[in-house]
């Protein structure tokens, strides 16, 4: 099983468990705050050597380094082509953190790989389908987008400013795994 299936139906979970220095099992975002508008938390890039620190699974605690991902991510110019700023912004932002909570998550090198790929369909395609949207005269294609796709955010029923949509979708993202 991997640890997208691990996580949900989908290739994140809108919470992961963590253990405190106790051996306590906290929930939650991060250090008792909440996720504000359905944000991940806050990176850990900052962590010495780029490696994703995690609680044991099954017994067995994996360190896998997170830097060889985010590149992969972060290189991956089909992700923001066509956005604009603020909304290329965003979705890597997303994709990044969702990126490390996958890393922390996976049992094996193989399985992270695995999940951020997923991962990076996935946000090519919500690229894709606010590009769509952005413009009037392919509203139906962004339609045929969604379904062909499975997304299960509600659609807008009006004009969307794009990053408006974008944050709209990513929230509704975070905020409803495995749908």
């Amino acid at each position: 099983m991997s640890a997208c299936e691990r996580l949900g139906a989908t290739i994140y979970a809108s919470h992961i468990a963590h253990r405190t220095n106790e051996g306590r099992v906290r929930r939650g975002w991060g250090k008792g705050e909440s996720a504000s508008a359905g944000t991940p938390p806050a990176s850990r890039r900052g962590e010495p050597g780029g490696v994703s620190r995690r609680a044991s699974v099954g017994g067995t605690c994996m360190s896998i380094s997170v830097d060889p991902l985010l590149r992969h991510v972060l290189r991956d110019e089909a992700l923001t082509r066509g956005l604009g700023d603020i909304e290329a912004r965003m979705l890597v932002e997303w994709l990044a953190d969702w990126t490390e909570l996958l890393t922390e998550a996976a049992r094996s090198e193989d399985d992270a790989w695995s999940c951020v790929r997923r991962l990076c369909r996935r946000g090519r395609a919500i690229s894709r389908f606010v590009q769509l949207w952005a413009a009037p005269n392919s509203r139906g294609a962004a339609t045929q987008l969604a379904a062909a796709e499975r997304f299960s955010w509600p659609l807008p029923d009006s004009e969307v400013e794009p990053p408006d949509l974008m944050h709209h979708i990513l929230s509704w993202e975070n905020q409803h795994p495995g749908k």
